[in-house]
């Protein structure tokens, strides 16, 4: 139940994510960094994704201004099969109900949605109190792909170029996404939109965005680095155990590891995972590789995702070169001198935390916006090198393949000039997050908005 004191509060902020990591995260950040701004900020989510994050507050201002809201979904398939359809629909009412409780407590109301999630507050936005942000954890250029491919009069001559060149290596839209997107442009009843993206990478497709859409949009990612710049949020790992794969780390010289890791919901084959595995060991570059990525390294594998196999005596041929983990602290991993290179499913997650931490990455998209990052992080920043192409997705990605990729970016002068051309963009995302930079004006600019 939403509890707080209407004759305190101007304005409270409610967050509502699509119930997935990659996207909660980011809200969660955005969530932290808000609180820190003396504003109660109220999070929706399903019972086992708050708990976890629950664990990263650890006491002072934010913790008293996030109040996690636990939403109650009727569990009429206790097996866990329920489709993720049908699992968003039973999502609507309590959404509905919880933020029409929160209307009633302050003067205003501000709902940041995960896009995903717009038909759960369309009712919400009747009330006269209530302003609406929808937030994309997609990049910019992703975004920008979508428009341009789902409404015919938007026209950028360069990016048009690129698709016509790259267009195996992109996502063919179906019709029903083109719909959706058209419907998402012609939304009236918000008041905004929010991208976990910074004009130092993507300045030109922010520019493009802004330039199409009819309301206005704010740009001040990454937003994993506002909230370690900011000073009155401290690391969310800093009183956290630290994980053993950093201590492997301590000791390899500086970008002499490779980090892979394919998020939390991609599962490869076991022929691939071989192939894989072949394929790291060949390198004969040291590795930190996630075979599962999971909520904590305590976590279980479940059943349905079956035993991973690794090839035999594999690693034991291993040791001490490679470390294979189940959980991975990804941004601390990143962050650490000893990494040189991230083989990644390319979720934009992911990429712009390499990219913030001057890391370049081995290219592997699985689906959705993966293979437009893909293309960006490789064709346009040059920070990437193709591992697994998206023209080529239904092909097996041999040993033989990974070992060359693997090479190319730890142990070449092309790779190194990628991880120097990504060094460049870490510094100036850096400047761009600090006090006075372009990140934390626009990201104050915001706060301003939704308070005043």
């Amino acid at each position: 139940m939403a509890t707080t004191n209407s004759s305190d509060n101007e304005v409270i902020v409610s967050i509502v994510p699509f119930p997935d990591y990659s996207h909660l995260n980011n809200l969660f950040d955005l969530a932290r960094f808000i609180a820190s701004h003396n504003i109660p900020v109220y999070f929706l989510s399903v019972a086992d994704m708050n708990q976890d994050l629950k664990l990263r507050v650890h006491g002072g201002l934010r913790a008293s201004n996030i109040h996690f809201e636990d939403l109650l979904v009727k569990d009429d398939d206790p097996a866990g099969r329920d489709p993720i359809l049908m699992f968003l629909k039973k999502l609507r009412e309590p959404v509905l109900k919880t933020c029409l409780e929160l209307t009633t407590n302050a003067k205003r109301l501000v709902v940041i949605h995960d896009n995903i999630m717009t038909e759960h507050i369309w009712e919400v936005n009747t009330f006269p109190n209530v302003m609406s942000y929808i937030f994309h954890v997609g990049s910019a250029f992703n975004r920008y792909y979508l428009l341009q491919q789902s409404i015919p009069d938007i026209v950028d001559d360069d990016h048009v170029k690129l698709v016509e060149q790259m267009h195996d290596e992109l996502l063919l839209l179906e019709p029903h996404v083109k719909l959706m997107v058209r419907m998402e442009h012609e939304l009236e009843f918000h008041s905004g939109e929010v991208i976990n993206s910074c004009k130092e990478v993507e300045g030109k497709y922010t520019d493009l965005l802004a330039k199409e859409k009819r309301k206005p949009s704010w740009v001040f990612g990454p937003f994993h680095m506002l909230v370690e710049s900011h000073n009155s949020i401290s690391s969310s790992s800093s009183n956290m155990t630290r994980h053993e794969c950093l201590e492997f780390l301590d000791k390899q010289d500086a970008s002499s590891v490779i980090f892979v890791s394919f998020g939390s919901t991609t599962t490869l084959s076991q022929e691939q995972v071989n192939e894989l595995a072949l394929g790291l060991e060949q390198s004969n570059h040291r590795f930190i590789w996630v075979l599962r990525k999971g909520s904590n390294d305590k976590e279980k594998l479940r059943e349905k995702d079956g035993k991973i196999e690794l090839p035999e005596g594999f690693e034991k041929r291993v040791e001490g070169r490679g470390m294979l983990i189940n959980w991975a602290p990804q941004l601390e991993i990143l962050r650490h001198s000893s990494t040189g290179g991230f083989l990644s499913h390319c979720g934009w997650s992911s990429c712009i935390e390499s990219i913030s931490m001057g890391v370049p990455l081995a290219t592997w998209p699985i689906n959705y916006d993966q293979p437009s990052n893909a293309v960006y992080v490789t064709n346009v920043l040059k920070i990437g090198i193709s591992v697994k192409s998206w023209a080529h997705r239904e092909e097996l990605v041999t040993a033989s393949t990974i070992e060359k990729a693997v090479k190319t970016l730890m142990g070449t002068t092309e790779g190194e000039e990628m991880r120097q051309r990504a060094v460049e963009l870490s510094k100036k995302i850096k400047s761009s997050v600090s006090d006075g930079g372009p990140a934390r004006k626009e990201m104050e600019s915001f706060i301003s908005i939704i308070i005043k």
